[in-house]
């Protein structure tokens, strides 16, 4: 796409195998929707299906939180949401480790 930009991050395993959920900050371009995607790998550096990601809009002037939903990460450990960037906001993300082991899923 011409005139889009992209930025990435990498968190290491190791410091998500500590804690059952973490919280990473994005200040957004005040564009009028940011696409963000991702994925997520367990410690072992694997994808990870069914680990949820928590998006919350926080207001730069009184520190308000807005929850503004979730995504499940797919089988191959992807999550992909859209938001409409608002000026003066920071979007926190939140991840959580799946409650079910995917290869338990199958099974009735």
């Amino acid at each position: 796409m011409n005139g889009s930009k992209t930025s990435s991050f990498i968190i290491e395993g190791a410091r998500l195998q500590h804690s059952k959920n973490n919280h990473f900050n994005i200040k957004l371009d005040n564009l009028k929707f940011q696409i963000i995607k991702g994925t997520i790998y367990n410690q072992k550096k694997e994808r990870c299906e069914g680990a949820v990601v928590q998006v919350v809009q926080i207001s730069c002037r009184d520190k308000s939180k807005c929850l503004l939903g979730y995504v499940f990460t797919d089988e191959n450990g992807e999550y992909i949401f859209a938001l409409e960037a608002k000026s003066c906001m920071i979007y926190e993300l939140a991840i959580y480790a799946p409650l079910i082991d995917a290869k338990w899923r199958n099974f009735s």
